[in-house]
């Protein structure tokens, strides 16, 4: 085997590398789309290789057309394969546009054949590029590079004497094409793997959210807030917190009267109520049943009484337009002691809440003092009282 013959070997054999290993990367990534039209032209470079490099050398119609098939082709098959890989964010000008310049180009091989293949390799990088800068995807922004670099040798060719391109010339053209398959090969391989990698960071943030999140009023749940709410309180130790517990009134007879699906919507106002009450340093859990909590940083008990009394005043503004009954809460409200644990400011503010229903509910009552002599502050009415 000679030389040239080893070369083609090896180019071809390189092409069908590439394809095989996109392939094998595409079949555990189904999701991703175009990987399909990237496998098929390195497939059909890998055979159409050697075809054209010998084609290169005969003077003849049909093989500049067996060539240049190939030299035409690809650069928009590859564009097709881009198309579909970001088909939610639409690359510029459209599909079919680009087939119908690959076949006027094709066309017009026996007069301009070199010109036709330079206009339509700019043409390609040019959407690619402009494609790069609506996607932010640089893998786009390099095959436009990639794509400009392979007609380097046309151009030459082309500007240099003699008026016609030489054999040399075009078995240059065709090695500078080979190459720049490769090397879009490695830029596709990339963009799916980089995807593979967005996605995976996705799915681990949504599994972060769903495992700290209570699904029916998208509040925290127990594990995250004591989580959380424990090392806020050791990270701001010099501020006072306050522990606010909150029920709803007579939420036992709207699921009994009214069904469970209405009870439902009652814990998603309520949520909706406090999400939108809160600070972002502000934290808020679903405990269990229609018993929340609320970690106020930072904040007085006066300021957490009008915190309570703006959830109040949502949740029974909001109740008509959600079909449910007149709904009032109440409150048990405590200031977070520093190293108190938090299990200990939980059980304070419950009797605090177990205060306020004594008193008659839709109240908010602060309690002193420890678990075995607390004081509680005077109750402050909240809205109007279910029934």
């Amino acid at each position: 085997m000679d030389a040239q013959a080893a070369a083609l070997v090896m180019g071809a054999g390189g092409l069908a590398v590439a394809a095989h290993v996109l392939w094998q990367t595409g079949r555990r990534h189904q999701r991703h789309h175009g990987w399909q039209w990237w496998v098929l032209t390195l497939a059909a470079g890998a055979v159409a290789w050697p075809l054209c490099a010998w084609a290169a050398t005969q003077h003849t119609l049909v093989a500049q057309a067996v060539a240049g098939l190939w030299l035409l082709g690809w650069p928009v098959a590859w564009l097709g394969g881009w198309r579909r890989f970001h088909a939610r964010q639409r690359l510029p000008a459209w599909a079919w546009l680009d087939a119908l310049l690959a076949c006027a180009a094709w066309v017009a091989m026996p007069w301009w054949a070199w010109q036709g293949g330079v206009l339509l390799h700019l043409y390609v990088a040019g959407v690619l590029w402009v494609g790069s800068r609506r996607t932010a995807d640089r893998g786009l922004g390099l095959t436009a590079l990639v794509m400009a670099a392979a007609i380097l040798p046309a151009l030459l060719a082309l500007s240099a004497p003699p008026p016609q391109p030489t054999t040399l010339d075009a078995i240059a053209t065709l090695w500078a094409a080979m190459a720049a398959l490769w090397a879009c090969g490695l830029l596709s391989l990339a963009a799916m793997t980089a995807r593979t990698e967005q996605e995976l960071r996705a799915s681990r943030r949504r599994l972060h959210v769903l495992a700290s999140t209570d699904p029916l009023t998208g509040l925290s749940n127990r594990r995250h807030f004591e989580t959380t709410a424990v090392r806020r309180r050791h990270q701001q130790p010099a501020t006072l917190p306050v522990l606010l517990l909150l029920d709803i009134d007579h939420f036992k007879l709207i699921n009994d009267r009214l069904g469970h699906a209405t009870g439902d919507r009652a814990l998603r106002l309520v949520g909706h109520s406090i999400q939108g009450a809160l600070r972002d340093s502000d934290l808020a859990v679903r405990l269990g049943g229609d018993e929340f909590a609320l970690l106020l940083q930072g904040a007085s008990l006066p300021q957490a009484m009008q915190v309570a009394e703006r959830i109040v005043l949502q949740v029974q503004q909001q109740a008509p337009v959600h079909h449910l009954p007149l709904l009032s809460l109440s409150f048990g409200l405590v200031p977070w002691r520093d190293e108190e644990p938090l299990d200990d400011a939980l059980h304070r503010a419950d009797l605090a809440l177990y205060e306020a229903k004594r008193q008659g509910r839709s109240c908010a009552v602060a309690a002193h003092g420890d678990d075995e002599a607390p004081v509680f502050s005077e109750s402050q009415r909240l809205g109007l009282t279910a029934t």
